[in-house]
């Protein structure tokens, strides 16, 4: 796997967590959110150090993060994105001591985002779908969030 072309444009799209957790929040509330509380759809600001959104009528939070592998994790929703990055593009065949390696964790940490990864590619069989001139790895996590990776085969002119 050559790092060096997809690092950068990964790091374009998530920078930091911040950048996550909002592409998890369009992902999970792409009309807007629906207060439970006031029962409208309002304008909702993400909560400084947490990983919250609040209502701008009653101050109702919301989190994006509920009832995904996100949900009561200390590790970086950054780190999380890219370990699903390499998984797909290597089909899980990438050890939990080489996720360790490229994402700088404890191997206990990183077994277990591997294992847990690993559990939702089982689930959604791979996902994988072949075309004759491009090659289309598309994971889904809890139903919303997808990752693709295409790559496109050069014709040969022989």
């Amino acid at each position: 796997m050559n790092n060096s072309l997809r690092l950068p444009e990964f790091l374009r799209l998530f920078p930091d967590d911040t950048a996550c957790l909002e592409a998890i929040k369009m992902l999970r509330f792409p009309n807007s959110i629906r207060c439970s509380i006031c029962n409208k759809i309002t304008k909702h600001y993400k909560i400084k150090s947490r990983t919250a959104y609040a209502c701008k009528l009653c101050r109702n939070h919301v989190f994006p993060l509920a009832d995904t592998i996100f949900e009561k994790t200390t590790t970086s929703l950054q780190l999380w994105f890219y370990a699903m990055l390499l998984m797909t593009y290597t089909r899980a065949e990438i050890s939990a001591k080489q996720l360790q390696r490229e994402l700088g964790v404890t191997y206990k940490t990183a077994w277990r985002m591997h294992k847990t990864i690993r559990t939702l590619m089982e689930q959604n069989d791979g996902d994988l779908l072949h075309h004759e001139k491009e090659t289309i790895r598309k994971w889904t996590f809890f139903n919303k969030f997808e990752i693709k990776v295409v790559e496109r085969q050069q014709a040969n002119n022989d």
